[in-house]
């Protein structure tokens, strides 16, 4: 399936804005940090490929006089540029193929749970082209290996997600959601100078009608609702999610649940010369 055509869904693009988990700031602070250990210049330009919804591209903006969040989607460029408004972003439909820069103008490139769509050999040119020297490619994303440990009936609740995630949904996944399953492993940067961080994770509170909310966001999901209509698929996960507390599904949007994701992140720097 193309990726192009798997994010064109507006209701995919409406449970990613809602629903996906953002990033810690620690994020972006990491990178800045890694960014300006050889990069002093002051901070003029950072794309942020397949840039979705825009939850990461709004974290680049304290750091650089201007950022521009690409992606191929129009409905997730629309939802980005109707949420907040940030004088210094611009949204462009756009691809990791074709990156909107002038040769040698880019301090900083950024793809958010989004790399493993990408032709690398391609994006790695394109980037090579746009950075200038000494900047920086940062590649990040969180693993699916969900975690409910900070939970008392954490053991159930582990037990309703994978037997969904790795279950029900197994076999409508496309193949290179592999990449996120291994945080990234098979993946590597085009620059020597390159360092993996595996240190953050990301924490939330949900309830459990919103966790189930980010379920709905999931591409593997939509395969398996398009193949299978006639099935509620997610009330009986909520149902399964809520009985694990001890309650019914009408206490689903007042119940809470802990979950953890695992962060990965990729940082490489182009040679000063």
């Amino acid at each position: 399936m193309s990726y192009t055509k798997l994010f064109a869904n507006t209701v995919i693009s409406e449970a990613y804005h809602k629903f996906r988990p953002p990033y810690p700031i620690e994020v972006v602070d990491r990178i800045i940090k890694y960014l300006q250990e050889k990069h002093l210049s002051p901070l003029a330009l950072a794309i942020d490929v397949g840039c979705g919804s825009g939850q990461s591209t709004r974290n680049l903006s304290p750091h650089f006089e201007k950022v521009i969040g690409c992606d191929v989607s129009e409905t997730q460029i629309k939802k980005a540029t109707e949420t907040e408004k940030l004088a210094n972003i611009e949204y462009r439909i756009g691809n990791d193929e074709a990156l909107p820069a002038e040769d040698g103008s880019v301090d900083l490139v950024t793809a958010a749970q989004a790399a493993h769509w990408f032709n690398l050999k391609t994006f790695y040119s394109e980037v090579d082209r746009i950075l200038k020297p000494g900047g920086c490619l940062a590649l990040y994303g969180y693993g699916s290996a969900v975690e409910f440990h900070q939970n008392s009936n954490a053991g159930e609740l582990q037990k309703v997600f994978d037997e969904f995630y790795y279950g029900t949904l197994k076999g409508y996944w496309e193949g290179r959601r592999k990449h996120i399953e291994d945080l990234y492993a098979d993946i590597h940067l085009p620059y020597s100078d390159a360092v993996r961080d595996h240190s953050m994770a990301i924490e939330m509170e949900y309830t459990v009608s919103d966790f189930v909310g980010y379920l709905s966001s999931l591409s593997a999901f939509h395969e398996y609702k398009r193949l299978h209509p006639e099935e509620d698929t997610l009330q009986t996960v909520l149902e399964k999610f809520t009985r694990a507390f001890g309650k019914d599904a009408k206490s689903a949007d007042h119940t809470t649940m802990n979950v953890s994701y695992p962060i990965f992140l990729l940082l490489g720097r182009k040679p000063n010369s």
